[in-house]
């Protein structure tokens, strides 16, 4: 299992020790699901950050959770946090979000972090959506093509919660739970009570 795949394993335990549950599967978002504005403000977000087709084929991953009564949790590791995510982040239909003033923070303090690693860089497949990129690392004149895919997906979910396709919580590795860290509590450093992981989900849904 990945370290992706570990954090959220946690996660889920933590909130169902508080009470919550989970679907197996979680599924996950396609246009279609989308109100018609939503649908239009993702392909301006897929033109903003340089997407190539004026058709996009978009296929955002799963949803990280979905507890039984329909809430939709993403949680959301290093490198989501880039200025590709701040510039989706910073436009007037996901100003209000509950997550966004903390997560612009993130974009800012901790986009070294989300420069790391080849494999999250770029792809054959997110070059075909954006072009080439630069190394590793250089936001220069490509910057990176698989940033610039994830950003739009988390965008495009944020869309279907602010519009109400969804009710959705988003929180992240950087986020402070009773005094701690997130990620500390997700990689067994720290521990806090599980209804204090459940509150802190509760505060970020939309």
């Amino acid at each position: 299992m990945t370290k992706t795949g570990r954090r959220a394993g946690v996660l889920r335990h933590l909130l169902r020790d508080a009470g919550l549950e989970f679907w197996p599967s979680s599924g996950s978002l396609r246009m279609a699901d989308l109100s018609s504005d939503a649908r239009a403000e993702v392909l301006r977000i897929h033109t903003m950050l340089g997407g190539l087709s004026p058709t996009p084929l978009l296929r955002p991953g799963p949803w990280d959770m979905q507890t039984l009564d329909g809430l939709r949790v993403e949680l959301d590791e290093e490198f989501h946090f880039t200025r590709y995510r701040a510039a989706t982040l910073g436009l007037p239909a996901l100003s209000d979000l509950p997550w966004t003033p903390t997560h612009l923070t993130f974009c800012v303090t901790h986009e070294g972090a989300a420069a790391r690693g080849g494999g999250r860089w770029t792809s054959a497949s997110t070059e075909k959506m954006f072009g080439p990129s630069d190394p590793v690392g250089m936001y220069g004149e490509h910057g990176s093509a698989r940033g610039k895919q994830r950003a739009l997906y988390d965008a495009m979910k944020d869309l279907a919660a602010a519009t109400g396709s969804v009710r959705l919580a988003r929180i992240s590795i950087y986020d402070m739970v009773d005094g701690v860290k997130l990620g500390d509590i997700l990689n067994g450093k720290q521990t806090v009570p599980a209804e204090a992981v459940r509150r802190a989900i509760g505060s970020r849904i939309r």
